[in-house]
């Protein structure tokens, strides 16, 4: 009679781990991974990289997991043994799938530090769209429309944008949340709006150079535009804070190719491009707030948008 097989168990090497958060984003034109190793001191050190997009969502982000990976490794040859924490279940998955040949590599069974693994998504999502200009002749005049919604003492912005022709009709269009610092801090919302709606511009649609036509961003929050403005003619604005400033700096370098116009548009008065961002945002953060499924926010926003497009 032969004797039962014995259970396994995985036994990490003696001495302390060195602790890697892992993080993955796909984006439209690419993918981008950050790990954030966590030194002996308490100190955290962060590094990026960038894939090229491929033929879909799937294996953009797949390329983007290897290289993170990759990069896991090059710090696990340098110490004991690596304790990985994933911040994406698919991500988790994919991982799991090829440590088995890394002895010295092992998943974290809990959540790493709050603060440390959102320094390491807050450096991916500081990392700049990359930009040319050249002619495209595909290239047209586009009018952007965007807007933030947050809700009474919340600091979770929803944030949405609506990329037009001239004509009106839509061509793309976009939703997300952020967490904002200070509660109520509908500026700061805005001014990511306005922000993920140029990379939205620019990883998607043939944008126009000098001699090809506009584009036209509005908003109605005057605040974010007045920072924009003051940023853009080379001045330091006084009141407003350092996170605000950052962003029209990045939203002004992301876009010093494009031939682009910033106008204020006065909110909910019927204006198709505003009320559809304001819809967009209003529904992120509510899915949020409510606890809705990524599975069904997911298909809200692809009934809202089939509607916009077709409107």
């Amino acid at each position: 009679m032969s004797a039962a097989p014995q259970a396994t168990t995985q036994l990490h090497p003696a001495g302390p781990p060195t602790d890697v958060i892992l993080h993955v984003r796909v984006l439209d034109n690419g993918g981008q991974w950050g790990i954030g190793v966590l030194g002996d001191d308490g100190s955290l050190h962060i590094r990026t990289g960038e894939v090229h997009a491929q033929e879909s969502f799937g294996a953009t982000r797949t390329e983007a997991v290897l290289a993170a990976f990759s990069a896991v490794l090059e710090v696990a040859a340098e110490h004991q043994y690596v304790m990985l924490d994933v911040s994406n279940i698919l991500v988790r998955k994919a991982i799991a799938g090829m440590i088995d040949g890394v002895p010295n590599v092992f998943l974290s069974e809990t959540t790493a530090i709050c603060g440390h693994r959102t320094a390491v998504v807050k450096a991916l999502e500081e990392m700049p769209v990359s930009t040319e200009a050249r002619l495209n002749p595909n290239a047209r005049s586009m009018v952007v429309s965007t807007d933030a919604s947050i809700a009474n003492g919340g600091q979770v912005a929803g944030l949405g944008w609506v990329v037009a022709a001239e004509d009106g009709t839509v061509l793309s269009c976009g939703q997300r949340t952020a967490e904002v610092a200070r509660t109520g801090d509908i500026l700061t919302g805005e001014l990511l709006a306005i922000r993920w709606a140029v990379q939205s511009l620019i990883s998607r649609h043939p944008v126009p150079v000098e001699g090809q036509g506009t584009v036209v961003v509005q908003s109605d929050s005057k605040a974010a535009l007045r920072v924009v403005r003051i940023i853009g003619a080379y001045r330091l604005p006084s009141s407003f804070n350092a996170e605000q400033i950052k962003l029209a700096k990045r939203i002004l370098e992301e876009t010093r190719h494009i031939p682009i116009v910033f106008r204020w548009v006065k909110g909910h008065r019927g204006d198709e491009g505003n009320e559809a961002a304001d819809r967009l945002a209003v529904l992120a953060r509510r899915n949020r707030e409510f606890g809705v499924t990524t599975e069904v926010g997911t298909r809200m926003f692809r009934d809202l948008r089939d509607e916009l497009v077709a409107a």
